[in-house]
């Protein structure tokens, strides 16, 4: 009798190790194969400089580490693995741009046009990241992560902060 209530209660305590081993399986399948909730802003501080002495004093703020433009990437994920990237992009907004001549204007949106490109370039390596973890079932997610960190160093270590994709700003050139 003993032996048989013994039995009973290992296959009941088998049985919902079981049950509960597919539910989180499940589970994680379906959050893993959603793949990463991408949640992308883009934000911008005011400069109305009209020389390029004057715009590089107030593209470089404190706020942005002394850059002129910063993403700035925060990847999360749970046990569940609901994988969520949130980016934001800061990128300077010319105030005054219509006080500029033609050749000044063409000049701040050809810099402001490759600022964009090298930021995006950024959240774009935080994207492969959020999507390699959700594809890995959040498995080594923190080595992923660092790899891609490594990439956007690498990045910016190659292009010199995007000085050799265009990121210049000279007011008085073509």
């Amino acid at each position: 009798m003993r032996v048989r209530l013994i039995k009973r209660v290992f296959r009941f305590v088998a049985i919902a190790c079981l049950s509960s081993a597919l539910i989180w399986g499940l589970a994680i399948g379906y959050f893993a194969s959603r793949g990463p909730t991408l949640i992308k802003e883009v934000e911008f501080y005011d400069v109305d400089g009209l020389t390029t002495n004057v715009l590089k004093e107030q593209i470089h703020p404190v706020e942005l580490s002394g850059y002129s433009a910063l993403t700035y990437m925060t990847l999360t994920w749970n046990a569940l693995c609901q994988v969520e990237l949130h980016s934001t992009i800061t990128l300077p907004r010319h105030t005054r741009l219509q006080d500029l001549g033609e050749l000044q204007q063409k000049s701040w949106k050809r810099y402001l046009a490759a600022l964009r490109r090298h930021e995006y370039t950024h959240q774009y390596h935080g994207e492969r990241a959020a999507k390699e973890v959700a594809a890995n079932f959040c498995i080594g997610g923190h080595y992923i992560l660092g790899y891609w960190m490594a990439q956007t160093e690498i990045f910016d270590h190659k292009t010199r902060h995007g000085a050799k994709d265009g990121v210049r700003l000279d007011l008085w050139t073509q």
